[in-house]
């Protein structure tokens, strides 16, 4: 009764991270352009791994307890389960590197091993157990050229990465390599969750895999501008992307939420095989 009530109060996760990521962007959006018309009159500089500290922790660590929440609401031995606990793991180590970042030099290296490589190995990890799973289900494709594509030019990215910075960058070059598969693999994940419709399974993994995007995008931007273009500084950069990357994230165990929420209620007459096998993932 205490799961089923407090899965009932966080119904309105998704809405209230939304409002949040949107008015976070809002006043963002806002100082970018007074910096602007006012020539450059105040200084954004910074590091951007320490831009929106205290928010992107506070996302990070709602990430966390939605999916520890999610995780709670699976039987022992559900097919997801797995890849559920992966996913608060990667919530975990996310926060543990915002919290370490704020450190200062103490824990800046840990903060960038847990918030990168292990973050993302945790995920890759977790999104390779969710196809096997999806495919179980139905819902399996394969790599298109788009696909393809798109792995490849993030591939040439982390090969100028590493050209550029060589070994001694190590653990942004680790964590650009397990980015590389984890960009494929959120390529598949699209095209599954097209096949699923707009319930709230499909949001769910449609956004991690938006996540996946942004943190990439968002990687190339922070390496391209600053290489081309002395136009933004990489603290405006990394405050524009880190927190919504972030509250994307979050997204994906709130909806799921509303998945496990409405698989409880009585069940209704269905007739499309697709409204068959998509509840079935949300137990």
């Amino acid at each position: 009764m205490t799961r089923e009530t407090n899965q009932g109060r966080l119904a309105a996760a998704p809405r209230w991270i939304v409002i949040c990521m949107s008015a976070y962007l809002f006043v963002d959006l806002l100082v970018l352009y007074l910096w602007s018309t006012r020539a450059q009159a105040f200084s954004i500089q910074g590091q951007p791994d320490s831009t929106s500290g205290l928010s992107v922790i506070a996302m990070a660590g709602v990430g966390l307890y939605l999916s520890a929440t999610v995780l709670r609401g699976f039987r022992p031995g559900a097919p997801l389960r797995p890849a559920w606990m992966l996913i608060a793991l990667a919530a975990a180590a996310e926060a543990v590197s915002g919290i370490l970042s704020q450190i200062l030099e103490v824990g800046r290296l840990a903060a960038q091993i847990a918030g990168g490589p292990i973050r993302l190995a945790l995920l890759t990890a977790a999104m390779s157990i969710v196809l096997r799973t999806l495919r179980k289900f139905g819902f399996w494709v394969r790599p298109s050229a788009t696909d393809w594509a798109v792995f490849g030019i993030v591939c040439l990215f982390a090969l100028c990465r590493f050209a550029e910075g060589g070994a001694s960058d190590w653990r942004s070059l680790a964590g650009l390599a397990i980015l590389c598969v984890l960009f494929l693999e959120a390529m598949l994940l699209r095209q599954s969750v097209l096949r699923m419709g707009g319930g709230p399974i499909a949001k769910c993994w449609a956004a991690f895999a938006c996540g996946i995007f942004l943190t990439g995008f968002a990687e190339i931007a922070l390496w391209v501008i600053p290489h081309y273009a002395n136009v933004l500084p990489p603290a405006i950069i990394g405050s524009l992307s880190r927190f919504p990357i972030s509250a994307v994230f979050a997204l994906g165990p709130a909806y799921q939420l509303l998945a496990q929420r409405r698989a409880t209620e009585p069940p209704v007459a269905v007739v499309a095989d697709v409204a068959t096998r998509v509840p079935a993932l949300a137990r």
